[in-house]
């Protein structure tokens, strides 16, 4: 018997790459903080889901979106951990303009836009713990990796402008996390 048929009632739809699949849904840990009861979920699925690190997902219940940053395997379920889309953003790489042979300028082009993420704003509790974090970091974006980016490129979020400072590949499993510090080009 799987462990999964216990929790049958409360099974939902999850909708991922025009797929559907039924799955249990729980908040994340014992935290009464606001942004763990919203933005962290476990969901559990049958060991046979086609769900993958890195997937965006939607609860076709709430139409909330989540990204899949971890997976665990056992014998009778698949525990993963989503982090909910909180944020969508705009990425521009800057071209030279020349003129006559002469650079006259550099002028910002869009290469995607509204893609979902998940992003935290730093402050000093987060800079205390992640020594990864650089000294020019606002923000960490966490985003699917078939997007083009890279260092110096420009992140446009909540009507602001962020240069990318540092892309991390290695953290999460088909998932970017991205620094970006104030950008005032």
């Amino acid at each position: 018997m799987n462990v999964l048929e216990f929790y049958a009632d409360r099974m939902e739809p999850i909708v991922f790459r025009d797929k559907t699949e039924q799955c249990l849904v729980l908040r994340r840990g014992k935290s009464m903080a606001p942004k763990t009861i919203a933005d962290g979920k476990v969901i559990i699925a049958n060991t046979d889901t086609e769900i993958g690190d890195g997937e965006l997902i939607t609860r076709e219940v709430s139409g909330e979106k989540f990204l899949i940053i971890a997976k665990q395997r056992s014998a009778d379920a698949v525990q993963m951990q989503g982090r909910r889309i909180n944020g969508y953003i705009e990425i521009q790489r800057f071209q030279d303009n020349y003129e006559n042979y002469r650079l006259v300028g550099r002028q910002p082009v869009t290469m995607a836009e509204n893609i979902p993420v998940n992003f935290t704003d730093i402050n000093a509790a987060l800079r205390q713990y992640d020594a990864g974090l650089l000294q020019s970091t606002v923000k960490k974006i966490i985003m699917q990796t078939d997007i083009d980016i890279d260092i110096m490129y420009r992140i446009k979020l909540g009507g602001r402008d962020y240069k990318v400072v540092n892309v991390d590949t290695a953290k999460y499993v088909n998932l970017l996390e991205v620094q970006v510090a104030e950008d005032n080009r």
